[in-house]
């Protein structure tokens, strides 16, 4: 993907950019995510509320690989087993961040609505 490309789909407002997420994650049925070496997923957000972030396309995730998280690495969920995990997680009453930007300016999703939002668009592409 081009740099113009990057730029001009991170210059989206936080909805504009989760639909981008809905439907690429639909599309490709995959979906990534930043861990450390002990494969723990990195969480934004303040002390009150702690948000795992999400990406439609590796690409971008990469962009994060700097600073405190330049040691980390890139994994990649298979959709299906990703809509499991979002069951654990309303369990949990983690959040996600649906594809935030460089500003980490993003939507927060529950994991119940954003499994719920995937599905709609799978049952687009079906």
């Amino acid at each position: 993907m081009n740099h113009q490309k990057i730029n001009n789909i991170f210059a989206l407002n936080s909805k504009e950019r989760y639909g981008y997420l809905l439907r690429k994650v639909a599309d490709f049925e995959t979906i990534y995510l930043i861990a450390d070496n002990e494969d723990k997923y990195v969480m934004i957000g303040s002390n009150d509320l702690s948000v795992i972030p999400v990406w439609p396309e590796k690409e971008f995730a990469e962009l994060f690989l700097i600073d405190d998280w330049k040691n980390y690495k890139i994994v990649e969920y298979d959709i299906h087993e990703f809509m499991d995990w979002l069951t654990d997680l309303e369990k949990e009453n983690i959040e996600l961040a649906g594809f935030p930007n460089s500003d980490f300016n993003t939507i927060h999703v529950s994991a119940v609505d954003m499994k719920n939002h995937i599905l709609y668009e799978l049952n687009q592409y079906e």
